[in-house]
């Protein structure tokens, strides 16, 4: 596992640590969802099931996560990404539109970066931000994300590094985080 942890984007910086406690599988309902999603992947993306495991690092409590989206077909998984591709397309109206800073009471920004891509693969870099400037406060999103997709065959691999800090931002990488997920899916 520490293996798997050293592989993680910006672990120099980070030192990441798995958290074997945290791996499971399942084809029930899952509560959790890439920052642009709209709701349960089994629902939203129509997997057939979903594998996830948490990692943790001590600098500034950023946390990161390596999902795997599966799908019955290599036709499904493909239609998976281009809706999470369509997700991310319009997420800054969706949050820009309702979500609220729980500090401020004041409506966020949110701003969306492609920061890779490569024929089956896409990362995306999220800020969200109060109406000061600063981190937004929001229930269920981070203010600052990192995430990268991954598609071969049948399944969808998802890596996530959030946190309400901008010392996540590892754009300069993504485009090589991308070659390595996709090398070690196959």
């Amino acid at each position: 596992m520490a293996d798997r942890a050293a592989r993680w984007p910006a672990n120099a910086y980070f030192h990441w640590q798995a958290e074997p406690q945290t791996r499971y599988t399942t084809t029930g309902d899952f509560q959790w969802l890439y920052t642009c999603g709209s709701g349960d992947p089994i629902r939203e993306l129509h997997t057939s099931s979903v594998s996830a495991e948490q990692f943790g690092t001590k600098a500034r409590s950023v946390q990161g996560s390596q999902v795997l989206f599966h799908f019955s077909s290599t036709a499904k998984a493909s239609a998976a990404l281009k809706k999470i591709e369509a997700d991310y397309a319009t997420c800054v109206s969706r949050i820009d539109h309702g979500a609220v800073d729980e500090n401020t009471g004041k409506a966020v920004h949110a701003s969306v970066e492609r920061t890779a891509w490569l024929q089956s693969g896409v990362s995306y870099r999220v800020e969200i931000r109060n109406n000061l400037g600063r981190p937004a406060a929001l229930p269920d999103l981070p203010s600052d994300a990192q995430e990268f997709f991954v598609q071969r065959g049948d399944t969808i691999s998802f890596v996530d590094i959030e946190d309400g800090n901008r010392y996540i931002d590892v754009t300069t990488g993504s485009q090589g985080v991308l070659k390595a997920m996709a090398a070690r899916l196959g």
